[in-house]
């Protein structure tokens, strides 16, 4: 199944869009809302955590850098076990794929589309997203790589006609406003967003050179927490923490205060479309894994035949969330972020059984051929 390749320029492009896309359009609220102005810190915490946590990720998939996860896996840990565990992972980036793709469903029809429901906006970007998985890996990367510019035009486009409007007399509050339970409550839901670099685990085979993993992953985290800090402290300094946390979508919000001249009122589609094909992105990713880890299960030499019908189910997840946006706020808030943990933490249950094999292994060895020395004299 390994025909394609990412190159490292890829790979920490599509990282970049990858952090910055949900965290700063669907949970920015949200962060403010539990870290106030100890947001730009908890960012920062959560993206050294990340790439803390890559490094482990990192170690682990070199010491069998040509091989899939899901193959490996079994032997590691009993195949029973192993299964049990990528079962889990099939699950949850299906289940996350669905989620992303309802927050998207909401955004649009609350936002521009408010008389289309939600199954049809849900049914075409499904499709995409399909479409995208059958092509392979690499056309997800590739389109990243294109579309990163114009995200970074967009931001910087973003900054230059906003910063009029902000009110730079509360910049002092990021230094003077600090709370340790605020910084602790953000931080625990933030940095399961960057723990999500668990994917390496799962693409590692695909990339190459392989060795300047960590250094592309370890510079996707630094420009990400970069350009996610910059929108947050914009915010911040335009709505306040109280206004900004209150808002559904506080980056929309922002958008629309841009004005350019007098024939230019409303730049918020065009940037808005931009920051939407990233979270396309980040759909297709989490179901291409998807279908990946059902392929590599069942043992297909292709996952293309899956990815049909696995949209569908996606599709069908998404529209069976209840409740809206309170519901999907609600469980961010109360369970996504633990659930996060344990899911993200596999691969290191993986590196320390793997390890303690691999000096049991070593152990023996060395008893072996002191053995047989003492025989031989």
């Amino acid at each position: 199944m390994k025909t394609e390749q990412i190159s490292q320029n890829q790979l920490l492009l599509f990282m970049i869009l990858y952090f910055y896309s949900t965290l700063v359009g669907f949970s920015a609220a949200h962060l403010i809302h539990s870290s106030q102005y100890d947001s730009l810190l908890v960012v920062c915490i959560g993206g050294v955590a990340g790439g803390i946590y890559a490094y482990f990720i990192i170690k682990l998939a070199n010491r069998r850098p040509n091989e899939f996860f899901v193959h490996y896996g079994s032997e590691i840990f009993p195949k029973w076990i192993h299964i049990l565990f990528t079962g889990f992972y099939f699950l949850t980036y299906l289940h996350i794929s669905a989620f992303i793709l309802r927050e998207y469903e909401d955004f649009i029809v609350q936002t521009y589309l408010s008389e289309t429901p939600n199954w049809a906006v849900g049914a075409i970007l499904g499709m995409v997203v399909a479409i995208t998985a059958r092509l392979g890996i690499q056309t997800i990367f590739r389109t990243a790589q294109g579309l990163f510019f114009l995200v970074l035009i967009a931001s910087a486009m973003n900054t230059f006609f906003i910063g009029k409007e902000l009110k730079w007399d509360r910049w002092m509050a990021f230094i003077t406003n600090h709370s340790g339970h605020d910084i602790f409550t953000g931080s625990y839901t933030t940095i399961p967003f960057f723990g999500e670099i668990v994917v390496l685990v799962f693409i590692f085979p695909y990339l190459t050179p392989k060795k300047k993993t960590f250094q592309s992953v370890a510079w996707a985290i630094l420009l990400s927490i970069l350009l996610i800090s910059v929108n947050i402290a914009f915010l911040l300094l335009l709505f306040g923490p109280n206004l900004a946390s209150h808002l559904t979508y506080p980056m929309l919000e922002m958008v629309r205060y841009i004005r350019i001249a007098d024939f230019i009122e409303n730049l918020d589609p065009f940037l808005i479309s931009i920051w939407s094909t990233t979270v396309y992105l980040k759909i297709s990713l989490l179901f291409f894994l998807s279908t990946h880890i059902l392929a590599h299960l069942f043992r297909l030499k292709d996952h293309r035949p899956l990815t049909f019908s696995l949209a569908a189910v996606m599709v069908a997840l998404s529209l069976q969330m209840s409740g809206g946006t309170a519901a999907l706020t609600g469980f961010y808030k109360e369970s996504w972020a633990t659930y996060s943990y344990f899911i993200e933490g596999i691969p290191i249950l993986y590196l320390l059984m793997d390890t303690l094999k691999r000096f049991i292994r070593k152990r023996s060895s060395k008893k072996e051929e002191i053995s047989q020395k003492e025989h031989g004299h």
